[in-house]
C-alpha cells in the first residue's frame, strides 16, 4: 500500500513539473479577444495552435512566443473552421495541452487537390527518371554486347590468320623434275656410239 501511494505521488509530482493551462472552457470566436491562462511555468512560454487527431497534433500558427507571466490575450483572424487545441511549452520543453475546442471560422484550409496534383507530379517525375535509367541501362548493356561481339570477331579472324600463316609455312616445297637430266645422259652415249661406228668405218 506504501508503494502505491509513493507511487501516486511521484506521478502528481510529474504532472506538476509541466505547466499546465488553466482555462476551463475555450469559447474562441474570429476576431473576438480571448484571454489564454497558464501556472507552473519555468522560463519563457510559447502557445501553439494544434489540430488534427488527438495523437497526431499537428502546427497550424504559433499564438506567442517567450511570453512571461501567466497569461495572454489572443485575437484569433482568417484561421478556417475546425477543431483546435493549444498547446504550451515552456524553458524545460515539457508540451501540455488545452482540451480540444471547436472554432468557426472564415479562413480557407489548404487544397486537397493540390496536394494530391504535387503528389501525382512527384510519382510521374520518380516514374520518368525510373524509365530514364531503365533505357539507360538498357543501352549499356547493348554497347556491352556489341563489344563483346566485336571483339569475339577479332579473335577469330585473328585466329583465322594464324592458321594460314602455319599452313603457309608448312606446305611441303615440291621441286620441279629436271626434265633435261635424260638428255643429258644420251649425249655420251650417241658420240659413243659415232666414235665405234668411225672405227668399224676406216678399218
Amino acid at each position: 500500500m506504501k508503494y502505491t501511494i509513493s507511487s501516486v505521488i511521484a506521478f502528481a509530482a510529474a504532472a506538476l513539473a509541466k505547466p499546465i493551462l488553466t482555462n476551463t472552457e475555450y469559447p474562441v470566436e474570429e476576431g473576438q479577444p480571448f484571454t489564454i491562462t497558464w501556472a507552473n511555468a519555468e522560463g519563457p512560454v510559447t502557445l501553439t495552435l494544434k489540430n488534427g487527431p488527438s495523437k497526431n497534433l499537428q502546427d497550424v500558427t504559433v499564438i506567442a512566443s517567450d511570453l512571461t507571466g501567466t497569461e495572454f490575450t489572443w485575437t484569433p483572424e482568417d484561421l478556417p473552421s475546425d477543431t483546435y487545441a493549444i498547446e504550451i511549452r515552456d524553458s524545460t520543453d515539457e508540451p501540455n495541452y488545452s482540451i480540444p475546442f471547436v472554432y468557426e471560422g472564415t479562413g480557407t484550409a489548404p487544397s486537397v487537390t493540390s496536394s494530391a496534383e504535387a503528389s501525382s507530379t512527384a510519382e510521374s517525375s520518380t516514374i520518368t527518371s525510373v524509365a530514364s535509367s531503365t533505357e539507360e541501362s538498357s543501352s549499356t548493356i547493348t554497347s556491352a554486347a556489341s563489344s563483346a561481339e566485336s571483339s569475339s570477331l577479332s579473335k577469330i579472324l585473328s585466329a583465322t590468320s594464324t592458321t594460314s600463316t602455319s599452313t603457309t609455312r608448312t606446305a611441303p616445297v615440291t621441286t620441279p623434275t629436271n626434265q633435261n637430266e635424260g638428255q643429258r645422259f644420251s649425249s655420251p652415249l650417241a658420240l659413243l656410239m659415232v666414235t665405234v661406228a668411225a672405227v668399224f668405218f676406216f678399218n
